[in-house]
């Protein structure tokens, strides 16, 4: 199987030449043909400058990109609907999942015949964070927690960009969105449309590179601040059903022990006038959820309706193009 590697980028020239090169080297022990496709997401550095001129030296190495910058699922969405190998890995440029991940992923894929997309998490036993900030690891592992609890929990990490993807598993997917909420749009229209999900444990480790006699200590571009913001409400969103009925059935058993505490006042002659109220307070309000949750559900049957649409329609449109190109 060959392997397409998928590495966007944005501003990255004081580590690119070096990261690139390590990774190259990891990608030239592989045991079958690759191909390394680096995108540049409107870098205004010299990054792309520095891609290029590597693409010219190195084998294996096509640098794509272009002058605005879109966003990491822009970079991915349209490099991953490119795909003409069996199988793909998307990994970040900066070698902070390891060296040899691809390896790891793409043996993962042999051993896993049935799997059709494959993550690497450090939430796994035999996973980790190295030389990340704790601060940034709490917020990963608390993140995570709460994706699952809204959207699903078909995987531990849902946040990561270090997967491998079967081509017609993953080309089946209708995928919009340009920012890094595509990790998380991977994960739920897999869930959605049954595709078979599989992890394995990796570590995540923040390296330190060299720029011209100098060390570069390395960073995290992303604005968690941002970040926290649109992943929250993309998960809250996903599949509210999930957490709509819970908050329903919390509702009517603590209306159930209000009623008990009710009747216990009233017993022992107590005022009671005011547990009984917030009783059937309680009970109006996990009603008007229970309903809620049954509009919300049928929602998201009317959602998976479109998304199956969209995901003829793009079938259509691939195999359109396929008979042109053969006619």
């Amino acid at each position: 199987m060959k392997v397409s590697v998928v590495c966007p980028f944005y501003n990255e020239e004081r580590i690119l030449e070096e990261a690139l090169s390590r990774l190259l080297d990891a990608l030239g022990r592989l045991d079958r043909s690759w191909e390394l496709l680096v995108v540049d997401d409107g870098s205004t550095d010299g990054s792309r400058a520095i891609a290029q001129r590597m693409a010219g030296e190195r084998p294996g190495l096509c640098v794509l990109g272009y002058a605005v910058n879109r966003g990491r699922g822009h970079a991915l969405r349209r490099r991953i609907a490119a795909f003409r190998s069996e199988g793909g890995a998307t990994t970040e440029i900066d070698l902070s999942w390891g060296e040899d991940v691809v390896q790891r992923l793409v043996l993962a894929m042999d051993a896993h015949p049935e799997a059709d997309i494959i993550v690497a998490s450090p939430h796994l036993p035999g996973g980790a964070y190295r030389n990340v900030p704790a601060r940034r690891v709490w917020l990963s592992r608390l993140g995570n927690r709460v994706i699952r609890a809204c959207m699903t929990d078909a995987v531990t990490m849902n946040t990561g960009m270090t997967r491998a993807y079967r081509r017609e598993a993953i080309q089946s997917l209708p995928l919009y969105e340009d920012r890094k909420e595509f990790h998380l749009e991977v994960i739920l229209k897999a869930h959605v449309f049954g595709l078979r999900v599989h992890e394995i444990p990796a570590v995540l480790e923040w390296h330190e590179y060299k720029h011209e006699g100098e060390r570069v200590k390395r960073k995290s571009s992303s604005r968690v601040s941002r970040l926290i913001v649109s992943h929250s409400l993309f998960s809250l969103l996903a599949n509210p059903v999930r957490y709509v009925w819970l908050l329903s059935v919390l509702a009517f058993v603590l209306g159930v022990a209000l009623f008990f505490l009710t009747l216990y006042y009233e017993a022992t002659h107590q005022v009671a006038a005011y547990t009984g109220l917030t009783s059937i307070l309680m009970f109006v309000g996990s009603l008007v959820l229970f309903v809620l949750g049954v509009v919300l559900k049928q929602g998201n049957m009317v959602q998976r309706e479109i998304w199956t649409l969209q995901r003829d329609q793009l079938r259509w449109q691939r195999e359109h193009e396929a008979e042109r190109e053969r006619g």
